[in-house]
């Protein structure tokens, strides 16, 4: 294993790759300094369908299969007039997954003598925005990483406040998105903890999502990597005693089946942005992040504008 790690006076990126990842770490970190500003080499870092049309029956394959040509050209078509890229960058050379780490709440609002809400909302406005962004970017799927299984340790108004923040923000915001932008959402964490009327939100905005095929938002709220790793663990470990599966049969994809992020169809991101000044990844997303570029901004979340990031 070879690690090297590089320090600009601002941010520091991570990478680390093995002989056998090789040209797949290769490939993708061309990918990543090809695309946002934050991979810069320069700076050495690295109309929503209807529902009834998903189940629309053809009733011969010749129509299937023009149907099928047309609806990919529509796609592509519509993809390339929504990406809006700075300068000549290509949009296939684009990261396709990113991953955040939103901090710097507390330190925002002590600096300008406000409540801890305060900052909680100036950062809604700030994850609305980098959604919208994102999506202009052509970025396939951005995970944000909203709420920890260690967040409950904070005091009790504060995460209660957080909690309806967030429900209230997907009430909203992302049901707009969803009907006018064709965004996918999924919610990735241990749901049970939360507020039945929070569960019966997420599962209906799930469900309301699930035929679009736009962006696609995951939104980690009560997410801890450790917690995925145990319970995919355990999965398997009752497959197992089930004779469903055989030890020798378990390899990294049959692991990889059983955690939170196969709801989507490139789970392990190609980079990793924190906000805030810290250097750790404070529990998130650790089986998927193996190879992914990290970036750390010394910029508390609050005051990160589309410039930080195209």
């Amino acid at each position: 294993m070879q690690i090297s790690v590089l320090l600009p006076i601002k941010s520091t990126i991570i990478s680390s790759s093995s002989d056998h990842h090789y040209h797949h770490h290769m490939s993708s970190e061309k990918t990543l300094f090809s695309s946002l500003k934050l991979c810069n080499p320069q700076k050495k870092i690295g109309n929503r369908p209807n529902i009834f049309e998903c189940f629309s029956p053809i009733s011969s394959k010749s129509r299937l299969a023009a149907a099928s040509d047309s609806t990919a050209k529509a796609e592509i078509d519509d993809e390339k007039s929504v990406i809006q890229l700075p300068g000549d960058l290509r949009p296939e050379l684009l990261t396709k997954h990113v991953a955040l780490i939103i901090d710097g709440h507390g330190r925002w609002a002590k600096n300008k003598g406000l409540p801890i809400e305060h900052a909680h909302y100036e950062s809604k406005q700030k994850l609305k925005q980098l959604i919208l962004n994102c999506r202009k970017f052509g970025i396939k799927i951005l995970t944000v990483y909203v709420f920890s299984t260690e967040n409950w340790n904070r005091p009790k108004d504060e995460v209660d406040f957080l909690l309806a923040h967030f429900e209230g923000f997907i009430q909203s915001f992302i049901t707009e998105q969803i009907m006018g932008q064709d965004l996918r959402f999924s919610v990735i964490g241990d749901k049970s903890k939360l507020s039945q009327s929070m569960q019966s939100t997420i599962s209906s905005v799930e469900e309301f999502a699930k035929c679009n095929r736009g962006m696609h938002f995951l939104m980690a709220l009560n997410y801890g990597g450790r917690y995925e790793i145990t319970e995919a663990s355990k999965k398997i470990a009752c497959k197992v005693e089930q004779g469903i599966l055989r030890a020798e049969d378990i390899n990294e994809s049959v692991f990889e089946q059983q955690l939170l992020t196969n709801v989507t169809e490139l789970p392990n991101p190609d980079l990793l942005i924190r906000t805030g000044g810290e250097l750790r990844v404070s529990n998130f997303l650790l089986w998927q992040m193996a190879y992914a570029e990290f970036y750390f901004s010394s910029k508390l979340f609050a005051d990160f504008e589309e410039a930080d990031l195209s």
